[in-house]
């Protein structure tokens, strides 16, 4: 199970490019104009098994939140070596490997504009209200001021003078629910579609127009138990799709649910295919894979915003930074690539199982 893991970006795209041409897939490549940080060339391909025609399509993702595209991508390269398709003809799987190649390569969670995908699906034509106060509140103390445990401390110290005054809940959504305001600061939304919203469009349009049902598997790392594989779904557990979620998949936690402990943002991208594609009936999930504690999650994204903030890849405590990146979210360890390798292809085989029923 660990050899489908890739040591980079550059790597795990070479690799499935090579397993998607041994199946037989059809590939097609969408180039983003940004560039990597040794000046390499980022995509994000799109293979396909199974016929343009077909009428149930489920979409297996990688890297919309770039570091976590290891996992995405073993499992990836895992199915298209041992995933078969329902026989009747009328099933396709789409694998979207890197839809954010940038942060992938960069082992950022964020993308080249450093938006973080998953709070950037808004409904563009009526945005609504984006306004996060509790962000506003925080924007100048989550942040280190400088890569140090001295740092670190001083800003936990204000966070928990925050969490104390407002309640865990306040603390937890103000970091992490999403934010419009602080285009340099964490988990920024942004304000205008970004190549991967595009992109995202483009898939729909050019990949999804016969499909009538559809699924999605996003796959993420970095919240929950170590090894564990949770499913999860953007919508009530009583709304039409957030039981079609259980039915296919058993056990689903419902991030709009008033007992989940997760952020629940209305902008994710299980929002942002059902907007690009309205035409299809969705039941899209998000595969969300523990790795550390959440306090050595968090401070990973922290640090990585202060390097953002002070030079990037050219700061010389940039490799140290991304270490901890790594650490937080692609885990080297053989128990945690065997654990996701093999929740994923299950999932994806209930995704397979949903789909065809």
């Amino acid at each position: 199970m660990e050899r489908y893991f890739s040591r980079d970006y550059s790597e795990a795209r070479q690799r499935f490019r090579a397993a998607a041409e041994a199946r037989q897939a059809a590939i097609a490549p969408y180039d983003n104009p940004s560039r990597g940080p040794a000046g390499e060339a980022l995509f994000t391909d799109v293979a396909r098994l199974g016929p343009a025609s077909a009428r149930r399509v489920l979409i297996l993702e990688s890297g919309l939140h770039g570091v976590e595209g290891y996992a995405g991508s073993a499992i990836q390269l895992a199915a298209l070596d041992r995933i078969d398709l329902p026989a009747d003809g009328d099933v396709a799987l789409l694998l979207v490997h890197a839809i954010n190649p940038w942060g992938f390569a960069s082992n950022r969670r964020f993308n080249e504009d450093n938006i973080d995908l998953n709070r950037h699906f808004i409904d563009w034509d009526n945005p609504g209200d984006l306004d996060n106060p509790g962000y506003r509140d925080i924007a100048d103390i989550v942040i280190p001021a400088d890569f140090s445990e001295e740092a670190l401390a001083a800003s936990d110290a204000k966070l928990e003078a925050y969490r104390l005054e407002k309640g865990e809940q306040a603390l937890r959504s103000a970091i992490k629910l999403g934010q419009y305001s602080h285009p340099e600061g964490l988990y920024y939304g942004g304000l205008t579609p970004s190549w991967s919203a595009r992109t995202v469009q483009r898939i729909a349009e050019e990949h999804l127009h016969a499909a009538e049902i559809c699924g999605l598997i996003d796959v993420h790392t970095g919240l929950g138990p170590f090894g564990f594989g949770e499913c999860l779904s953007g919508m009530a557990p009583d709304s039409a799709e957030g039981k079609r979620c259980s039915a296919w998949y058993g056990h689903v936690a419902h991030t709009r649910s008033p007992k989940t402990s997760y952020a629940g943002s209305a902008a994710s991208i299980l929002d942002g295919y059902k907007r690009a594609a309205p035409w299809p009936v969705w039941t899209p999930i998000g595969l969300e894979f523990g790795t550390r504690s959440e306090q050595v999650v968090r401070d990973a994204v922290r640090f990585d915003g202060w390097l953002h903030l002070n030079g990037g890849a050219s700061n010389s405590r940039a490799d140290a930074v991304k270490a901890m990146m790594l650490h937080a979210y692609s885990p080297d360890e053989p128990a945690w690539r065997q654990a996701v390798v093999k929740r994923g292809l299950e999932v994806v085989n209930l995704g397979l199982a949903g789909i065809s029923g």
